[in-house]
């Protein structure tokens, strides 16, 4: 089932990735200081603290997180070096 879902969902939110792709470019081509924070579905659930991250690619089987919590590690990164100018994938 997971090889016909992932080529149909990309297939279809082509356009969305390819304006992420050209976002993350602009970032990586920047001088600025950044981190990019990929969260798979956005849920409204409780802050719990507990989440995978990856650096450099999406989490396997990262199917949701809270908003709550990926603020929580957005603002628990924020003066961390090695956070700086990475792509984060985070899930539970």
């Amino acid at each position: 089932m997971r090889q016909l879902l992932g080529p149909l969902t990309k297939a279809v939110l082509r356009e969305h990735y390819d304006d992420l792709a050209r976002m993350e470019d602009i970032l990586r081509d920047s001088d600025l200081d950044w981190t990019v924070v990929r969260p798979p579905r956005l849920t409204e659930g409780r802050l719990t603290g507990i989440y995978r991250i990856a650096h450099w690619k999406n989490l396997r089987r990262g199917l949701f997180i809270s908003h709550v919590d990926v603020a929580d590690y957005m603002l628990r990164v924020l003066e961390q070096p090695e956070t700086i100018k990475p792509t984060i994938g985070i899930a539970y």
